[in-house]
């Protein structure tokens, strides 16, 4: 699981930070960028957690906690980020949201982090999208 956790890891902060480098001059993106970036970089300690490179000895569940509330805090973010993007409607943006859903979804299904509003805001993009 650490390779697949840290590939998850560096997908969501890649899309967190690619999105917020293409698309920052759009006014809802722009409204969140500081949050995005600060989770972007935070998940750089939760790859040193899944890895186990964080140079210091860490207790294993407050390791996994660690790791498993960055992710969530990542996904929340990334779903933020998509519904800015989507909301403009720009087709490029509808490419890159198209994209970011599979990494988000991804993430969510390895750690377990489904829940109602997750999943509803999930199917709310998909839909957008479908119909896009």
């Amino acid at each position: 699981m650490g390779v697949d956790r840290a590939l998850n890891v560096v997908a969501l902060q890649k899309l967190l930070m690619s999105g917020v480098r293409t698309y920052r001059e759009q006014f809802a993106v722009a409204a969140h960028t500081h949050r995005i970036m600060a989770t972007a970089a935070s998940l750089d300690y939760v790859l040193m957690l899944a890895t186990g490179t964080a140079g210091t000895r860490i207790p294993t569940d407050d390791a996994q906690r660690a790791i498993r509330d960055g992710l969530a805090r990542a996904v929340d973010d990334a779903l933020l980020l998509l519904r800015a993007i989507v909301d403009v409607g720009d087709p490029a943006g509808l490419v890159f949201a198209r994209d970011g859903v599979r990494t988000i979804r991804a993430a969510i299904e390895a750690e377990t982090l489904g829940d109602d509003e997750r999943t509803f805001a999930l199917i709310a993009l998909a839909a957008d999208l479908s119909g896009a």
